[in-house]
């Protein structure tokens, strides 16, 4: 299975000079707040706007195992997941690198933060100890 996610980045940056002598002047201001060109004395500005755009595409990757031989509830033997994931808890998409052997009794599960390379999760344990997690966690009836 492969799947693509695309990310959109928009920058914009401008430029304001004099509309009466060309020169180049800081950052515009309201109309009533404006200064005075030191070059000419006009206040009339000119300005011009660049906007780029940036898309980068995001795949992902999932291969699995199975045994036919086997019962339907132990068929797959081993699932393994490379790709782009939305995070909810960060509010970003994260690299999530995820194995599961069944037959070697492992678990690895890496998520990398994309922008800065940092690792915001890693658990490399054996399958038999990976307990509490998704749709296994205790729910606390009190809350």
């Amino acid at each position: 299975m492969c799947r693509t996610a695309a990310k959109i980045k928009i920058m914009t940056q401008s430029n304001v000079w004099c509309a009466k002598c060309d020169l180049s002047l800081p950052e515009d201001t309201p109309d009533e707040h404006r200064v005075p060109c030191p070059h000419c004395g006009a206040t009339a500005r000119a300005f011009d706007m660049n906007v780029e755009s940036k898309i980068g595409l995001y795949g992902s990757f999932r291969g699995q195992l199975k045994r036919p031989s086997l019962a339907s509830d132990k068929k797959l033997r081993w699932d393994s997941f490379s790709g782009y994931e939305y995070s909810h808890k960060l509010g970003k998409t994260v690299k999530k690198d995820k194995t599961i052997d069944k037959d070697l009794d492992q678990y690895v599960e890496r998520v990398t933060d994309i922008e800065s390379g940092a690792i915001i999760h890693e658990c490399v344990e054996p399958l038999s100890k990976h307990t509490g997690h998704g749709s296994a966690k205790n729910k606390d009836l009190s809350e």
